[in-house]
């Protein structure tokens, strides 16, 4: 199935900088470019884990289907850099991986990882918002960057995850 790209309007904004516009559009995960750029280590702060049937639509799953909603926060030594909301379907995870997400606080793309598992993230979705219950996590205004892109492994889709972070963030040419 051919997809429309994702409206490229926010990240062509030349008020974002270079960083944040990296942020929105890579297909890799982003701890490890938040640590990169922070100097920090990310660890991840939960929020919510929560059992749903059948998900966004993205994920192609019948509506009874058990998937697993997470909202987490990535959390440097000095702040949140990043709030992400996933939904993973867990009968098409690696065997294990569903107990570990829900028992460690290890970062998804970690755990794919060290599984060795290939994924493809195909974005879906770029926008500016306003969203003052995530924003106020941060305590930045309420203006947010965020994207939204589902995982595939072995062509099945995995899960959906969307990334935010303020406007704010990121927005100079240094740390």
């Amino acid at each position: 199935m051919t997809r429309k790209a994702p409206d490229r309007v926010v990240v062509d904004d030349d008020s974002l900088s270079e960083f944040q516009k990296i942020l929105l559009t890579t297909d890799g995960t982003v701890t490890q470019l938040l640590e990169i750029h922070t100097g920090e280590q990310m660890r991840v702060e939960k929020l919510e884990h929560a059992m749903v049937a059948g998900g966004p639509h993205w994920l192609q799953a019948p509506d009874a289907e058990p998937v697993l909603s997470r909202r987490i926060l990535l959390r440097g030594d000095t702040r949140p850099w990043l709030y992400a909301h996933s939904w993973l379907v867990l009968s098409r995870l690696p065997a294990g991986m569903p107990e570990t997400l829900l028992q460690t606080d290890t970062p998804i793309g970690q755990l794919w990882r060290a599984a060795r598992l290939e994924t493809y993230r195909e974005i879906v979705d770029f926008r500016r918002e306003s969203n003052p219950a995530i924003a106020g996590l941060f305590g930045d205004g309420d203006q947010l960057l965020s994207r939204s892109y589902v995982i595939r492994a072995g062509g099945a889709v995995m899960g959906l995850i969307e990334e935010k972070f303020p406007v704010t963030h990121f927005a100079g040419k240094s740390k």
